[in-house]
This record gives C-alpha cells, structure tokens and sequence, in this order.
C-alpha cells in the first residue's frame, strides 16, 4: 500500500483530469468526490476509476467541459442532459436543482441523463442531507454495464444498481448507500487488479456455476461474460425486485433512456428526490426525534460476535475521519496504472 494525504491526492487527481482536457473546476469536482470515496473506505469508486475516466475520455465516452443542459419537466422536476460530460459534475448540478425545487414545492426531483459513471451515489443525498433535507437517490444503467443477473437466471440484465438515502441529524447523516447486487461491479475489478480471490456467493460464470475469479466477469471485449448475483443468496429475489425498482426510477421515469437508443443507452441514469423536512414539520424538531430513534435503535444489546449497532453511514464516516488524520491507503497494484498515466500525461507523483 502507498499512503497520501488527502489534499496531495485530490491535487495530483485533478491534474491529472485537466492534463486530459477538463476545466480546472470539473476535475477538482471530480478528484475530490473520488477522494472522499477512498477516505470513506470505498477503494471501487475511489481512485481507481481515474484508470477508467481517462480511457473513456480518450475514447469520447466522457466529455469534460461539455455544457449541462438543463430543462423543466414540471415545476418540481429538472432533467440534466451532461453531453457526455463527467457524471459527478452533471449529479452535482443535479442536487442543487432539486434542492430549489424543495425549497419552494416541499419536494424536488432531478433526473441525470447522458454522462457516464456518477461515482458514489450516497455523496449527492448526503449532500441534501448536509442541508437539512432529506433524500433518494437511484442510478442504474441502460444499453451496457449488465453485469447483474436477475435472480434465477445466469446472464447479466441489471446493472449494479444502487439505491442511497440519507437524513439529517445533529451529526453525521443517517446514509445508506449499497448496490442491489452482493457486490458493486467496481470491487469486482478491484479484486481482479490485485489478484484477490472474490467472496463466496457474488459471481456466476458464463455457465452459471458458482466463482471466486473476478476475471470470470470480463471477457476479452471488457463486456460481461459471467454475471455478479444479487444479494440475499437464497433471498436474493428481493435485493433482484429492489434493483428492478432502481432501473425503472432511474432510466425509465421521466425522460426513458434504453437499449433501443444506441449510443444514448450507454449512460449511468440517475433519479435524486429531495424531501424539505421543514415543510412537514419543525427541522429542529425532526432532528431531536431521529436523534432519539438512533438512540433506542443503538441501545439493543451486541448480538454474538458483534461490537454492537451501528448507524447506517457511522463506519464510513468514522473512517473519513481516520483517513483525515492518518492518510489514505492506495493499492500498490491500482497506484502503478495510475503512475504509469501520470508518465504518459507528465503530471507529477505526489
């Protein structure tokens, strides 16, 4: 492992992201969203996708600079068209649109369409959160990136799709943010750069029996071969209904976006809703009741095994923390491809 201080990481990153043809601001969005993913310890959406952003910029997949379009589908709703440009730059426009809406109509919505990977969805509700409001969000994608099976079945037709939420409290937020299959696709690729063997239960091969190769996922194309299981193992249907759930809100509602669509098919599609607790009652007043919720939630004693009950978002934030003050941990095998792109676009080493 190598250790850098957040700041010296999310300097190096953005270089990185302007070297390759993003304005100054977009890749500070960007380098730092993916920072905070790693201080988070969530390495599959943290660093690591600087390998996949810049191939994709290189290829035309990613757009940076390209305007947001940005149009009212009803008073409470906006649709953000990014032109391909970075999916985090696109979903953070997305919350503050959402945001105003919920600020005059109680609750606002954004849909998020035509960029690539949003990143961690759990950072835009947490956003929301941060403002006293609460948030949902789902992302799913359209015409690629199945690599999910539905339960029962053997090929990818889903993709990861993740569902966040978030609360405010007088802390930290209430936030939960997980894929709807038992791992997201980034661990997968995460595992398969540093030679680690995949958890028991989350991949099928291209025969549908069990795996713990995470190249059994890819095939030579980078398109799926074997598929990632939902969760819930013999439950998984429902963690399957739930992913469902995730497609339809986030590529289906509103503006549809699909595999009969082409090259437009091969987005990650958001839906964020933004709920101003204000409007439904005291905020100070909500906050003291889902202090007190957490508490009597929190009080149950550990079960075997157990340190006790922990908050939805508590270890993540705790670990935000601990990075602050220690650094932050970057695979040897993942920081390699990544100075081997900072050779090629003579952005320094921090």
């Amino acid at each position: 492992m190598s250790v850098f201080q957040a700041e010296d990481l999310q300097n190096f990153t953005a270089a990185l992201f302007v070297a390759s043809g993003a304005p100054v601001a977009e890749g500070r969005t960007v380098a730092e969203a993916l920072v905070r993913a790693d201080m988070m310890g969530l390495p599959s959406h943290g660093v690591l996708r600087i390998i996949q952003y810049i191939k994709d910029i290189r290829r035309g997949s990613i757009v940076p600079g390209a305007e947001l379009l940005i149009e009212d589908l009803s008073p409470a709703v906006a649709l953000v068209d990014a032109q391909w440009n970075f999916g985090q730059v696109a979903a953070m426009e997305a919350v503050q649109l959402a945001l105003a809406r919920a600020r005059t109509h109680g609750l606002g919505s954004a849909l998020v369409r035509r960029n690539r990977h949003v990143g961690r969805v759990g950072a835009y509700t947490e956003a929301a959160a941060r403002a006293g409001f609460a948030a949902l969000a789902t992302c799913s994608t359209a015409g690629e990136g199945h690599w999910v099976t539905p339960f029962g079945g053997r090929e990818g037709r889903l993709g990861t799709n993740p569902i966040s939420f978030a609360a405010p409290t007088a802390g930290d937020p209430v936030l939960m943010d997980y894929s709807t299959s038992s791992l997201p696709e980034g661990r997968v690729r995460l595992y398969k750069d540093t030679g680690q063997p995949l958890p028991d239960g989350s991949l099928v091969d291209e025969q549908g029996r069990p795996s713990a190769d995470p190249a059994d996922l890819y095939a030579a194309d980078g398109s799926p071969k074997g598929a990632i299981t939902p969760f819930g193992g013999d439950q998984g249907y429902k963690s399957y209904g739930l992913g469902l759930m995730g497609a339809i809100l986030s590529s289906l509602l509103g503006v549809p976006v699909w595999r009969e669509e082409g090259i437009e098919s091969h987005a990650n599609t958001m839906w964020l809703l933004v709920i101003d607790v204000g409007q439904m009652m005291d905020l100070q007043h909500f906050i003291g009741e889902i202090g007190g919720l957490l508490n009597y939630v929190q009080s149950a004693a550990p079960g075997a095994g157990s340190d006790g009950v922990l908050v939805p978002g508590q270890r993540e934030f705790a670990a935000l923390r601990r990075s602050a003050a220690e650094g932050i941990a970057i695979d040897d095998g993942v920081w390699q491809q990544i100075a081997a792109l900072a050779g090629e676009l003579e952005v320094e080493l921090p």
